[in-house]
């Protein structure tokens, strides 16, 4: 088995038609206009895909994205693993298993410490050492539940010709949130597609906050609007996005949020979703969950130097990490001081510590922000050693993360 820098796009197009059929590449014209695309995207530096073969047949492939990402107020270096697909007759061959342990080793040759993907299955991932990150809530409401302000100022339409100041909005709020990735250029496609619309809000001249949407048809008068991004940087553009949604109720029967914040249900009068159906005894559905984008840590002293000036918590504490990785079979140990939260790297076993037994796939999401450590000892995710004082602070540092948000895709 060869892994080659890929240059056959149409082979790969004809893969991807077979394994993702929700991808609609069925025509010749389809087929020809995805080849084209993957050309266009290889273009792009940080843009890599990857062959894999058996003699001289292509039996799968990748693509890397090499994304700059706000960690904890730093800027990481990572890499987003997306597309992988196995053709259909070499499936069960332990392929798509190579083409991740071929995506970390390349990862770590070239100075990346965290990998993320989007699982077509998150058990498949999970075992392989990605862990969870942020969970999605997607609310389904009517305009008239959505707040409106008397003062707010009028949203105006964007397009094409402000793709500048649509793009220094969105690095402006990138530049605030954990775990939001640089967009790259391909990325505000949508502000120039034919099936999508944009609104924004200026303060002062400046664009403080942009939504994209689309609008689904429900019945003859009736439709949904399917927001695609919604970002603000103000309070007031914040009130002026949600005005202009409530101003659609002539009109819109549903308004499709989807969000990280998971107290957003208690910015409505009536949070309760469209289908108004209970879902335990007397509880009213608000809103679906569900879980995507996964991280995996792949240098683990890369990682925390990047992170080395973010605190976690206040205290104090030692924490002699012994992490396992089953994908590559590995067993490492990292001893970390948390002076004020603020970790350093230790060369030696810190005697005065407590021992913290972890997989590589919770270890990624527990360092991430995506959930405390109390968590994951209750759910035996990790097993914690020593002074029970000690495990107490280790537990109040990972007690209250802050969790990442995403609105990359790839």
């Amino acid at each position: 088995m060869d892994f080659k820098q890929m240059d056959d796009f149409k082979t790969f197009t004809d893969i991807l038609s077979r394994c993702y059929p929700m991808m609609e590449v069925r025509t010749a014209e389809d087929k020809k206009e995805m080849t084209e695309h993957r050309k266009r995207m290889e273009s792009y530096d940080m843009v890599s895909h990857n062959a894999v073969y058996e003699e001289d047949q292509m039996v799968g492939g990748y693509i890397a994205y090499a994304f700059p990402m706000n960690v904890y107020d730093q800027t990481l270096p990572s890499v987003g693993v997306g597309t992988l697909a196995v053709d259909l007759p070499y499936k069960k061959r332990g392929i798509a298993k190579d083409m991740i342990i071929h995506a970390i080793g390349k990862a770590r040759g070239e100075g990346f410490p965290l990998m993320q993907l989007y699982p077509f299955r998150p058990d498949f991932y999970r075992k392989m050492g990605f862990g969870f990150g942020p969970q999605l809530n997607v609310f389904r409401v009517s305009p008239g539940q959505v707040p409106y302000f008397n003062e707010a100022d009028a949203v105006i339409p964007l397009n094409e010709n402000h793709l500048e100041d649509i793009k220094r909005c969105y690095h402006d709020w990138a530049e605030d949130h954990h775990g939001a990735c640089d967009k790259q250029e391909y990325e505000f496609r949508h502000i120039a597609a034919e099936h999508t619309h944009t609104v924004g809000c200026r303060i002062n001249g400046q664009l403080k906050g942009y939504l994209v949407y689309e609008m689904k048809q429900d019945s003859s008068f009736k439709h949904d609007l399917k927001i695609i991004d919604w970002f603000s940087n103000s309070n007031e553009a914040f009130q002026s996005l949600l005005t202009f949604l409530h101003q659609q109720k002539d009109q819109v029967s549903n308004i499709i949020f989807p969000t990280f914040d998971d107290d957003f249900a208690f910015m409505f009068h009536d949070p309760r979703h469209a289908s108004k159906q209970l879902i335990h005894r007397i509880y009213h559905g608000t809103h679906e969950r569900g879980t995507g984008l996964m991280y995996r840590i792949v240098n683990v002293p890369l990682f925390m130097m990047y992170i080395a000036d973010h605190s976690f918590g206040q205290q104090t504490v030692a924490i002699n990490f012994k992490v396992t990785d089953s994908l590559l079979n590995e067993e490492s140990a990292h001893s970390i001081q948390f002076q004020n939260g603020k970790p350093q790297m230790s060369d030696e076993h810190l005697g005065h510590g407590i021992s913290l037994s972890i997989d590589i796939a919770d270890l990624s999401s527990l360092l991430m922000g995506c959930i405390p450590l109390q968590k994951l000892l209750d759910y035996n995710k990790a097993d914690a050693d020593g002074n029970h004082d000690e495990i107490a602070k280790a537990i109040e540092l990972f007690g209250r993360p802050t969790k990442p948000v995403s609105w990359t895709f790839f």
